[in-house]
C-alpha cells in the first residue's frame, strides 16, 4: 500500500496513524503546519487485505514504515487510537524508530484507571469487547449515518465533547473536515473501522515495555474521549517519555489540531521539551 502524503514531499518523514473512526484526510488539517515544518507527513495506510490476522496486520504497517523510510530517521505520529497503531509498530520495528510523538492518545482498554472520565465511547468499545453483534449493528448504523447524513452523526459524536472540541462545529471548514474523515472511514464498509477496534480493546499493556523510541506525549486537558489519564498511564509505562504536555481547555481534536506543529518541530530537532510531569 502506498502511503498519502501530505506537507513537504521531500522533507523530513514523519508517518502518520490517523484516529478511528478516522481515514487518511485526517492529516489534510495538518498539511501547512508540515509545509511550513519541512515535513514530508506520510498516513501509513490501513485498508490492508481483510484476510490478515492482527500480528500480520501490525506487522504489514511496520513493513509500509520500513519501505518508505529509505532509510531516514523513522518517525511516528498517533493520534487518539491511531497511538495504539503507532506503539505497537514501534515495538515490531524496535530501535529503528527514533521517536514516536502521540496526540489525545489512546492507551490500553484493559486497565480499568485508563477509562475514567471516558464519555459514551465506553460503550463502544465495551461492546467490541463483550457483544461483538451488538458492536457490528452500531458500526453499521455509524457507517449508514456517514454515508446519508454525516452532519448528523457529528452531532451525536460532538454532543458530549469537552473543552474547546464543541466549537469545531461551528466552523464550516471544520465541519467539512470532520464530515469528509467520516465518510471516508465508512466508504468500503465496516472491517477497516472495526479491525482496529478490536485492536484497541484487545490486550497490549504489556507491550509498551518492549517500546525502544523515545516518546512526547500532548494531550488535553478537557477531553473526556480519551481522558489525561491515558497520557498519565503512558508516560508512567513507557521507558522513555521525553515530554509530557497538558493541555488546559483543550479536549480530543483541538489538541491535535493546536499540537501538531509542536510534534513535527520534534522531529526537526527545534523543540525545547518541558521535563516530564
Amino acid at each position: 500500500m502506498i502511503p498519502r502524503v501530505y506537507g513537504s514531499p521531500h522533507g523530513r518523514p514523519l508517518f502518520y496513524f490517523h484516529g478511528v473512526p478516522g481515514a487518511a484526510v485526517e492529516a489534510a488539517m495538518l498539511h501547512q503546519a508540515a509545509l511550513t515544518q519541512g515535513i514530508k507527513l506520510l498516513v501509513v495506510a490501513r485498508n490492508l487485505p481483510g484476510e490478515l490476522d492482527r500480528e500480520d496486520y501490525l506487522q504489514q504497517l511496520a513493513q509500509q514504515v520500513m519501505q518508505h523510510a529509505a532509510g531516514q530517521p523513522i518517525h511516528l505520529l498517533g493520534f487518539s487510537i491511531g497511538a495504539c497503531l503507532a506503539l505497537r509498530v514501534a515495538t515490531r520495528l524496535g530501535e529503528q524508530v527514533a521517536a514516536v510523538h502521540l496526540l489525545s492518545a489512546a492507551a490500553p482498554w484493559e486497565v480499568a484507571s485508563n477509562r475514567v472520565g471516558m464519555g459514551a465511547g465506553r460503550y463502544t468499545f465495551g461492546w467490541a469487547q463483550h457483544s461483538p453483534r451488538l458492536f457490528r449493528a452500531f458500526a453499521s448504523y455509524q457507517a449508514l449515518l456517514a454515508n446519508v447524513s454525516p452532519r448528523l452523526l457529528l452531532n451525536l459524536l460532538f454532543a458530549g465533547a469537552g473543552g474547546k472540541d464543541r466549537e469545531l462545529l461551528r466552523q464550516s471548514a471544520t465541519v467539512d473536515w470532520l464530515k469528509t474523515i467520516q465518510r471516508d472511514c465508512f466508504r468500503h464498509g465496516i472491517h477497516s473501522y472495526a479491525r482496529d477496534i478490536h485492536l484497541y480493546v484487545e490486550p497490549w499493556a504489556a507491550e509498551l515495555r518492549n517500546v525502544t523510541a523515545a516518546v512526547n506525549l500532548w494531550h488535553g486537558e478537557a477531553d473526556n474521549w480519551a481522558p489525561i489519564a491515558m497520557s498519565i498511564y503512558l508516560q508512567q509505562q513507557l521507558p522513555v517519555v521525553t515530554a509530557f504536555t497538558r493541555c488546559a481547555g483543550q479536549a480530543h481534536y483541538t489538541c491535535l489540531l493546536e499540537n501538531a506543529a509542536a510534534a513535527m518541530a520534534c522531529v526537526q530537532g527545534r523543540a525545547d521539551h518541558p521535563l516530564p510531569r
